[in-house]
């Protein structure tokens, strides 16, 4: 049975991708697709739960069973618990923005225009505001938003949802050891990129992303640095759960 749940799972899988059944659209009932398919309705049971555990389908007890909308939170959650099940520190997920933000911020000063990059200067700006007025909630939020938009200056949507997933890692690699320390966010540490960036040129802009990575480098930062990203997931859950400030 487990072979033909696979067979029917390719599929539906296949007719779902191709969108013959549209995002949102219900599906046929599981006796009409174990008739059509070939297959008893126990087969189709288990490949639908299949399907369900991909995000692909969802099942509304009482109302069918709907094709599911695509969901960036889908993927972000898959990373994140493998992330939290894993020994990573904070301080190696910051190297590795490190090497994959200068990379790509390097591009963006190569082929961005000011039509592009404009919309970094307006995030920062809230950024800072959100700071400044201990508005966490907008701090957090306009911080992911000024990193994710240097990337969206390249102007390449399969990269986007390639490094949407990742906003997590972002979000969490990005909060300071004292969350509610303006001091710690550091305003103005992110002008110089926005600079490098306008500029047009590449290396003094990978330069600049890699210089504003240097405060992992700080004394507020060593310890924090060597703290599990679980831990510090963790962490942010706990004070989520007392209050809106994080965006989690």
């Amino acid at each position: 049975m487990g072979r033909l749940s696979d067979q029917v799972v390719a599929q539906l899988r296949q007719a779902i991708v191709h969108e013959k059944y549209a995002p949102g659209s219900r599906l046929p009932t599981a006796e009409a697709l174990s008739e059509s398919l070939g297959v008893s309705r126990s087969v189709v049971r288990d490949a639908l739960r299949t399907l369900s555990s991909m995000g692909l389908v969802e099942v509304r007890h009482g109302h069918g069973i709907f094709v599911a909308v695509p969901r960036d939170d889908i993927l972000t959650t898959a990373l994140t618990l493998r992330m939290q099940r894993s020994e990573v520190t904070i301080g190696e997920v910051l190297a590795a923005r490190v090497t994959l933000e200068s990379t790509l911020a390097a591009e963006a000063a190569r082929v961005g225009d000011h039509e592009t990059l404009q919309p970094i200067r307006g995030h920062l700006r809230r950024f800072e505001d959100g700071v400044r007025a201990r508005d966490w909630s907008t701090a957090h939020q306009e911080h992911l938003q000024f990193h994710l938009s240097i990337i969206k200056a390249l102007q390449l949507p399969a990269l986007e949802l390639l490094i949407e997933p990742l906003q997590e890692l972002i979000i969490v690699s990005s909060i300071p050891p004292d969350p509610e320390s303006g001091e710690q966010w550091g305003i103005g540490s992110h002008d110089p990129i926005v600079e490098a960036l306008e500029s047009g040129d590449p290396e003094t802009t990978r330069a600049a992303v890699r210089d504003h990575f240097r405060y992992a480098e700080s004394v507020p930062y060593r310890d924090y640095g060597r703290t599990l990203f679980r831990d510090v997931r963790s962490a942010l859950e706990d004070r989520a759960g007392a209050g809106p400030v994080l965006p989690i």
